[in-house]
């Protein structure tokens, strides 16, 4: 029989194994990287503030502290809760006892109504070092959440990397931190903006000025949402710099595609974006123990009512001295790379290009970086430049056949060897990995069949869009540019072996196709093969403001279709917007072979209201101007001469 006092004694060896087992993993050697889950797929459900608690591990240094906002998606659990996944502001602060209360990362999330049934997630990541004072020990976290609905969970994860900073992170204080109404000719912003006095102490060797501004709401003007307004910001009562505050890269965003307005530059934000802070050294400007204000001013301007504001944080950090005279740090890798933060630039086979930042205060003019993959050979580059202290820089690498053709999933590992032509002094940060997987794999005969869209680039009098084939040397093997609108494009390309990219550029933004600009028509692209014009690639039409496509083609020969990887194989396409329609409906039609075609359109009872034949028709628009309709639920069906049919739903909607 198993005795009581064994009982506790084995409890006790295991708690005390235990305990060990997570010190060790909570408070791990130099050089080691430590995890703290501060929310576990947390979902959100009301507005408002999600207060927790976390235990970060104390007593050690690190040179790089990592925020993961980790977001997804769940099943709607539906009445009476309103779920919809809009682009909402959301904050995280850390709550340290003693100290002030700071946010540390602000991002607003997605519109991201398809998520769910596409499994998808981001991790939003953010480095959070100059927070390292208030993230240590038992500590306060609050995540603030801007939304009114449900949908949206939430994993918050921080990634406590061990070595030396660039500089110690000593102390964080809010100047600002509020939402204040901007356009009132009695209560103005600057009743907010006030002149603050602070003043530091002697361990102190550098100072910023951090403001993380996002303007939002939306008054006759569409401020502050959407007007570009500038900032000063002032010490001593003196203008040292003017911002303005706006994104206008919208269009870019990796993550996207998006189901909402997402390609809409706005106030310093973007949806399913990271708001990066302003930063502004004031070190020179003053000196430890004297006392010095510090104050911002913005762009004078009224309205009536006034229905927008920005949301407006800035802090004093504090570090030390620099740590380091000589120090490159490898910030990350761009390309090769899975990581959806790059997904723009991947998967490519061109060149490897990776970021790179000066944490040392002598300016760096060159770099050796040994690189390569599991089982390939060992190759080196020297990137030559000039990067002052903390300033970055972006190195791309030359063509490498090792890289280029390698066919299956891999690691991509790069190393610092020198810098300025000697030993780097920190080496934590000489080295960077990422999983990558190959290109698609193409024939050397590509058939291009672009259609344009009615988007008119008013530069030019031509369309918005144009295409550009590169090879693995950045040369240009064939473009198409300042097309006619509503216009097919037909391009035959005769490859050699080697890697390509395809790159699709639109000056306005809103990709070959945007539900939101019915106006713009809708454009399409995609690779057939030369023997009968059979489709095994098409592009997106959503892509914002570029898109890119990689490929390799491996051999001179015709290539059967168990010899392509990575494709999509597309089928006769009807595309019909917008949808729902008021007025004019337009339908894209994209065949793959000439035929002929009866279509019509019948009410939820199966009656037909319309009926038209086209003959010996394979691309092209048709316009049907249902204003006359009744709403409701139509069906437009397509019958084709080989004998197949499509049928779409469409919605009218006067």
């Amino acid at each position: 029989m198993y005795s009581s006092n064994m009982f506790f004694k084995k409890l006790f060896l295991c708690l005390v194994l235990l305990s060990s087992f997570l010190a060790e993993d909570l408070f791990a050697s130099p050089g080691d990287t430590t995890w703290v889950t501060v929310f576990n797929k947390r979902w959100l459900t009301q507005y408002g503030n999600y207060d927790t608690t976390a235990n970060f591990p104390t007593g050690k240094r690190y040179r790089k502290i990592r925020l993961h906002y980790i977001l997804a998606t769940y099943a709607c659990p539906g009445s009476p809760q309103y779920c919809g996944s809009w682009d909402y502001t959301t904050q995280i602060y850390t709550r340290h006892a003693g100290m002030d209360s700071v946010e540390i990362a602000r991002v607003i999330t997605p519109y991201a109504s398809d998520w769910l049934g596409r499994s998808k997630t981001h991790d939003f990541i953010v480095d959070v070092t100059d927070y390292a004072s208030s993230l240590d020990g038992n500590t306060a976290m609050r995540f603030h959440y801007s939304g009114y609905s449900w949908g949206f969970s939430l994993t918050l994860k921080i990634e406590f990397i061990e070595g030396v900073p660039p500089m110690d992170a000593i102390a964080v204080k809010n100047i600002y931190d509020g939402y204040y109404a901007y356009g009132s000719a009695t209560n103005t912003i600057e009743n907010y903006l006030t002149a603050k006095t602070f003043s530091y102490a002697s361990n102190v060797g550098m100072v910023n000025i951090k403001n993380t501004i996002s303007g939002h709401g939306s008054d006759a003007n569409g401020c502050g949402e959407f007007c570009s307004k500038y900032y000063k910001q002032k010490l001593n009562g003196n203008v040292i710099a003017q911002k303005q505050l706006w994104r206008a890269d919208c269009g870019n965003n990796d993550v996207s595609p998006q189901t909402g307005t997402w390609i809409y530059d706005r106030a310093n934000w973007c949806p399913g974006a990271i708001v990066w802070p302003i930063t502004h050294d004031i070190s020179s400007l003053t000196a430890s123990n004297v006392n010095f204000t510090v104050d911002a001013d913005m762009e004078t301007y009224t309205t009536s009512p006034v229905d927008g504001g920005f949301n407006w944080v800035s802090q004093l950090v504090q570090y030390s001295s620099p740590n380091h005279s000589l120090d490159i740090a490898i910030e990350d890798i761009v390309s090769p790379n899975i990581d959806p933060n790059y997904f723009r630039k991947n998967p490519a086979c061109s060149t490897p290009i990776i970021r790179i930042k000066n944490v040392g205060t002598n300016t760096v003019t060159s770099v050796t970086f040994k690189y390569g993959i599991p089982n390939g050979p060992a190759l080196t580059h020297t990137w030559t430049g000039n990067i002052k202290f903390l300033d970055t820089a972006t190195v791309v690498f030359p063509p490498s056949t090792s890289i280029m053709n390698y066919s299956t999933s891999a690691t991509f590992t790069i190393e610092i060897d020198k810098v300025n032509g000697v030993s780097d002094q920190n080496t934590f940060n000489n080295n960077y990995k990422s999983k990558f997987t190959p290109v698609a794999v193409f024939p050397d005969t590509i058939v291009v069949k672009f259609i344009t869209n009615s988007s008119t680039n008013a530069n030019t009098g031509k369309n918005e869009t144009k295409w550009t084939l590169f090879d693995q040397n950045g040369g240009i093997v064939k473009s198409r540019n300042l097309c006619n609108n509503n216009t097919m494009h037909i391009d035959s390309l005769f490859l050699v072996p080697g890697c390509y990219k395809f790159y699709f550029e639109d000056t306005g933004c809103d990709g070959l196709y945007f539900w939101n600009n019915t106006a713009g028509g809708n454009g399409s692209c995609r690779f057939e093969r030369a023997n009968g014009g059979s489709p095994f690639f098409t592009f997106p039409k959503d892509f914002g403001c570029n898109y890119t496509k990689g490929f390799s083609v491996v051999a001179k020969t015709p290539l059967n279709t168990t010899q392509l990887n990575s494709i999509n194989v597309i089928e006769d396409d009807i595309n019909i917007y917008p949808n729902p329609i008021s007025n004019l409906a337009y339908i894209q039609i994209d065949l793959n072979k000439a035929q002929n075609i009866q279509y019509h359109l019948m009410d939820v009872s199966g009656k037909i209201i319309l009926e038209k034949n086209l003959y010996n028709f394979k691309g092209g628009n048709e316009i049907i101007n249902v204003s006359n309709f009744d709403n409701g639920i139509y069906f437009f069906s397509s019958s084709f001469s080989d004998g197949k049919t499509i049928v779409k739903k469409i919605i009218i909607q006067q």
